[in-house]
């Protein structure tokens, strides 16, 4: 594998729970000083996530949304420039999840503000020169039955109206020239094998974002979903994980951080029971030509888990 070529994802910054010292995180200087350090690791290419979150706030050092990145760098293009003068050649991505609207009982204002900004998000990616618009399909699902105890019969009309939602933002994909890929989180409606049904309901050009550690929680073999889908993965985020999920944390308000006990979900990849060498070798025997993404989301410390990735790869290579 030419793992040269691989992104890391920004999401290794924790912008909501990582202490001490968040507000740094919130300032443009500590982004500007962060990107020639990912170059110095070994990555020209970075996957973005867009969160309309930050632009609530007032707070617009954050780039991960277009509001932000127009206030401080005047235009999209503008702001690769300034990636492009730190080393990173390239966005490869923009993911986005709903969680931020699933606030209330009302499902109009869910579908009508995740459509809002997940068409701007869109728009965002193809001003970014991104090859994917990886999008989360529903909201966690235990925050979707805080708000309504009766999802599991509710659930076929949640999911058609996802379905007119996600045909909506293919064909503005297709028109941007960016592929729509849905990411595949164990703590989805439509997580593991669930998101099929919800993928064959929508155009072909609409792929899969093999997302290995969330497959391992959902105790779907990785190896054996990317043999089976092959032809419908835009895009692989080599993940890592030690969680087995016995109690069902997929079904919590809040599935990044379990209640029953204290852990960590995600971790550095390569630290984790999450065997990154047999998907990647496997990567190269399917001939997989797709964006390939390591993602240390969750992370004690995002400059070690920098190096931590780059070594892992390191170890590809032999």
């Amino acid at each position: 594998m030419n793992t040269a070529a691989i992104a890391i994802s920004l999401d290794l910054i924790n912008r909501h729970f990582q202490e001490p010292n968040r507000n740094r995180y919130e300032s443009r200087y500590f982004w500007e000083e962060l990107y020639p350090l990912i170059a110095a690791s070994g990555f020209s290419s970075i996957e973005i996530p867009y969160e309309p979150v930050w632009q609530f706030g007032g707070r617009s050092g954050v780039p991960f949304n277009r509001y932000c990145v127009n206030t401080k760098y005047g235009s999209a293009a503008q702001y690769r420039k300034v990636l492009s003068g730190s080393g990173i050649d390239r966005v490869t991505g923009i993911t986005f999840d709903p969680n931020l609207f699933m606030r209330n009982a009302n499902l109009d204002f869910y579908f009508g503000a995740t459509g809002h900004f997940a068409n701007e998000a869109l728009a965002h990616a193809a001003d970014m020169g991104a090859q994917y618009f990886a999008i989360s399909p529903s909201p966690f699902y235990g925050r979707i039955a805080q708000y309504h105890p009766d999802l599991e019969s509710m659930q076929q009309a949640f999911t058609d109206r996802t379905i007119d939602l996600l045909g909506g933002l293919a064909a503005k994909a297709g028109e941007l020239g960016v592929t729509l890929v849905l990411r595949n989180e164990y703590w989805s409606l439509f997580g593991g094998e669930r998101i099929l049904p919800l993928a064959d309901a929508l155009p072909d050009t609409v792929k899969l974002d093999l997302d290995v550690a969330s497959l391992f929680v959902a105790g779907v073999s990785a190896t054996a979903f990317l043999e089976a889908q092959i032809d419908r993965i835009g895009c692989v985020h080599l993940t890592d994980t030690d969680f087995v999920d016995t109690h069902e944390v997929w079904k919590t308000p809040n599935p990044e951080f379990p209640g029953h006990h204290a852990t960590q979900i995600f971790r550095d990849p390569g630290t984790g029971s999450v065997d990154l060498v047999q998907i990647t070798a496997l990567l190269d025997t399917l001939n997989f030509q797709g964006p390939v993404i390591c993602s240390a989301r969750q992370t004690r410390d995002p400059f070690r888990a920098l190096l931590r990735t780059r070594a892992m790869l390191n170890q590809l290579q032999k």
